[in-house]
């Protein structure tokens, strides 16, 4: 089978090395890559299209559209055509409008794969032989292969993984908000009730992995598209944006309660912008929000991050700082989790520490003015 991967800078084309028997299209010279280069794809029987279609952390797939229009009229009319990348649902059946415009492909063979987890693919296809094909292709490849029977269906997993998430969260979140007027520990509440074992709650926290965010909002807009109503994905979405602000309410009534400082006398260190490698976008970011409302309030914003650039944090009105120099700060706000923040040293904390999530240890830092998303003004009084 003479398999062609027709890739973007993006691609990572090593990994289709296990494939054999494959060879490259770049028609713009655009990839380095030990596999042999084709100049026309005519001869193809299997093309693997692997554009990236998520830009700036938004999905876009203008350039999987602009690859199915450069070859359409070069492709053979039996090739099996795979679409190789996480892409919004129907987005294979509107490019294979683009690639048979006019319906003129009796039975267009077309497939569509993702991974939806380390260990697991899905894959689709619009016939019995198109998915034997591609799961041959892909056999040899690390990932257990699962299937679905449609492609808009395959499409759609990765949308539901990351909307669920971020639906568990919202719901966590907004007890965190409701659980400081009832005063209870919801950190030791979700540990109890997660003894169920149809109960997966998570910690109260910032959504800052883009791909949560990006999917569920996917989901509001293709709401809109299709005319029907997303209230419970909107609502998520509404609710962990509003994180930002209730750590910004946090961090004033700490300063003024325990330092009897206004927020315009202050400094504030935000740890942690995002949990991805690199920052995708700042639509939908917790930690920018908070940086955008402390900065709006003439709040002096220190920011550590090592995956973020200075210039964008100084973009932001902030400035960016050493993990030691976060220590004179008014107040530490720490956004993410990582090995660094859950060693800081409590001897070292000048006035007041507030964590979005409960990854410092409680008794180290008992002495210290320290409070946590859902775990906030517990009154000694009231607590029975």
């Amino acid at each position: 089978m003479n398999v062609t991967l027709y890739p973007d800078s993006y691609t990572d084309i090593q990994k289709y090395e296990a494939i054999g028997n494959i060879e490259v299209y770049d028609p713009d010279n655009m990839v380095q890559t030990p596999l042999g280069k084709v100049d026309n794809i005519s001869n193809s029987e299997v093309i693997i299209f692997t554009q990236n279609a998520c830009v700036d952390g938004q999905y876009n797939t203008k350039k999987l559209q602009e690859a199915c229009e450069r070859i359409r009229d070069d492709i053979r009319l039996d090739a099996l055509l795979i679409f190789d990348t996480k892409v919004p649902p129907r987005t294979v059946y509107k490019m294979s409008k683009i690639i048979d415009e006019y319906d003129l492909i009796p039975e267009i063979n077309m497939a569509y794969t993702t991974t939806i987890n380390a260990n697991t693919r899905v894959v689709a296809a619009t016939n019995d032989i198109s998915l034997e094909k591609t799961i041959e292709i892909y056999k040899n490849l690390p990932e257990e292969i699962k299937t679905v029977k449609h492609i808009q269906t395959a499409e759609v997993i990765p949308l539901l993984q990351n909307a669920y998430t971020d639906t568990v969260i919202a719901l966590s979140n907004q007890m965190a908000i409701l659980s400081e007027a009832l005063t209870i520990d919801l950190i030791e509440a979700i540990d109890l009730a997660n003894e169920d074992e149809n109960t997966h709650i998570s910690y109260p926290q910032p959504v800052l992995k883009n791909e949560i965010s990006r999917d569920s909002q996917e989901i509001v807009n293709l709401a809109d598209e299709y005319g029907e109503p997303a209230q419970l994905s909107q609502t998520s979405r509404e609710t962990n944006n509003y994180v930002a602000y209730h750590m910004s309410y946090m961090a004033e009534k700490e300063l003024y309660l325990k330092e009897h400082l206004a927020m315009f006398e202050t400094t504030v260190a935000v740890l942690g912008v995002t949990e991805d490698d690199t920052l995708e976008s700042e639509d939908n970011n917790a930690s920018l929000t908070l940086i955008d409302d402390f900065v709006s309030r003439d709040v002096e914003v220190w920011v550590h991050d090592d995956k973020i650039s200075e210039e964008l944090i100084q973009s932001h009105g902030a400035k960016k700082i050493t993990l030691d120099e976060a220590y004179e700060a008014d107040c530490i706000i720490v956004m993410t989790d990582t090995k660094e923040y859950r060693n800081l040293d409590p001897d070292r904390i000048e006035k007041v520490i507030i964590t979005a999530r409960p990854i410092l240890d409680e008794e180290k830092f008992s002495n210290k003015k320290y409070s946590s998303l859902g775990q906030y003004r517990l009154k000694k009084g009231e607590m029975l």
